[in-house]
């Protein structure tokens, strides 16, 4: 399609070579895998995520791992593939407990969270934890349950309806964790709705209770909100008595599709959605704003979309939960969020966390002049990186933008220029985002250069000394 170039509106952008704004922590945003079946991840999608090289993956350990199946009994043989194809990625692993054993939990109720032996309980979750923190050094945090506050609606066989229950069973869990894993880090209180977090902290400062980490969940198109939401729960993490916790948004994406209800079909869910340049943007442009708040960690979710065995749930879901909730959500309409397909077909977010393990280990200072085109620049070894996204959340358009790299090192470089677009240039089975531009350039001081910027769009500009 032929395009009018010299119409398009233009916007300038700062980048200055010689600027230190800190260390560029991109490895604190990461991802989660998990909740859906008990396969481990594939050898693609092992490969994939050692190439982003992720220092702390996030996964959930449900019942369907049938690590206890009768009293006394312990069977490892479903979740030890599965916790070796996590290590294999070479990240380290938040592990989320969400496990309700039929001889400890003999009523499938979600509303029923206390075991009917507690002593039995304990010792189940330090030999789960002896078993993938010690004997196989692979969990490093734990973390006691996942979206307590809506149960079956959040993947998860416990609905516990108070703060102070909710820190009761974490007191509960985190005692057999610390008694086998002096070192683990345990926290909560893993919400869908952030507000819990505030309570579960007041109560974990009265009681004098362990927390190193403080995590919620957030599905949301607005960025500024992931801004509002992580600036808030920080103030309220400042104020925890000893050690202040470490903030952590252990679930997050973009909004679900529209008018998605109770009915399978009221949204729209197909593949071609998966594979829209805008899903990418969006990620992206949350991510840069999420970088400029006081979070430690996030963790996209996910990174590998997968398929919902029904007899997988019948244990521990009740009939109408695992139908309606997550026969749903993962076979009937899926939301295709994963960084690889269930086929393990990459999709365009794959190469955002791609870009962002690239860049380098230094800030620099970067500047845009247009809202709706975000900007983050990253300097190592010579080479002065910027990641550019164009992105609005009503209507992005199309944009030059003119980069103007200040304080250079006169001599010769190498510019490339990568973009994920609709034209989706990346070598899919070497899972290599590919350049649409590269040549020599030899730069003054100040140098100026033109791309052009599609709608929707992330553009990652290098500039490298010539070797």
């Amino acid at each position: 399609m032929s395009r009018d170039f010299t119409a398009l509106p233009r916007v300038n952008l700062e980048i200055y070579a010689s600027t230190n704004k800190g260390p560029f922590e991109w490895w604190r945003h990461t991802l989660g895998q998990g909740a859906v079946n008990s396969r481990p991840l594939p050898e693609r999608v092992v490969e994939g995520t050692r190439k982003l090289k992720p220092r702390l993956i996030r996964i959930f350990l449900q019942e369907f791992f049938d690590i206890y199946p009768d009293h006394g009994v312990f069977n490892w043989s479903k979740l030890d593939p599965y916790m070796d194809s996590c290590a294999r990625t070479g990240a380290k692993v938040l592990a989320t407990i969400n496990i309700k054993p039929p001889v400890l939990y003999p009523v499938i109720n979600q509303d029923i969270w206390r075991p009917n032996n507690i002593e039995e309980w304990q010792d189940v979750i330090y030999q789960l934890v002896r078993r993938y923190s010690v004997e196989k050094p692979i969990v490093t945090y734990w973390e006691h349950v996942n979206e307590p506050d809506i149960g079956e609606w959040g993947g998860c066989p416990y609905r516990i309806p108070s703060v102070v229950e909710l820190h009761e069973f974490y007191t509960m869990t985190i005692k057999p964790i610390l008694d086998a894993f002096p070192d683990a880090k345990v926290g909560g209180p893993c919400p869908a709705d952030y507000r819990v977090v505030p309570e579960f902290m007041d109560c974990c400062a009265r009681h004098q209770t362990r927390l190193d980490f403080v995590s919620y969940h957030r599905y949301e198109d607005d960025y500024e909100s992931h801004r509002y939401i992580a600036e808030t729960l920080h103030e309220k993490v400042k104020s925890f008595p000893g050690k202040r916790p470490e903030l952590m948004i252990n679930e997050w994406n973009k909004g679900f599709e529209p008018a998605y209800s109770s009915t399978p079909y009221d949204s729209v869910s197909v593949e071609e959605m998966a594979m829209q340049p805008r899903r990418a943007a969006h990620v992206a442009r949350i991510l840069l704003t999420m970088m400029e708040t006081p979070l430690d960690w996030s963790f996209y979710f996910l990174l590998w979309d997968n398929c919902m065995y029904n007899d997988e749930f019948r244990s521990f879901f009740s009939p109408e939960g695992a139908k309606s909730v997550m026969y749903k959500h993962w076979n009937e309409a899926p939301h295709r969020f994963g960084l690889f397909s269930e086929n393990e077909k990459v999709r365009p977010q794959y190469f955002v966390y791609q870009i962002l393990s690239r860049m380098g280990e230094l800030k620099l200072e970067a500047s845009s002049e247009h809202p709706d085109v975000k900007t983050i620049a990253v300097k190592e070894d010579g080479k002065v990186s910027v990641l550019i996204v164009n992105f609005n959340l009503q209507a992005s358009r199309d944009m030059i933008v003119k980069t103007r790299f200040a304080d250079l090192e006169p001599g010769i470089r190498r510019l490339k220029a990568y973009r994920i677009d609709e034209d989706q240039r990346w070598a899919a089975e070497a899972l290599e985002l590919l350049p649409y531009e590269e040549r020599t350039v030899n730069v003054l001081p100040v140098f100026e250069y033109q791309f052009y910027s599609p709608a929707d769009s992330v553009l990652l500009v290098t500039l490298e000394e010539a070797k």
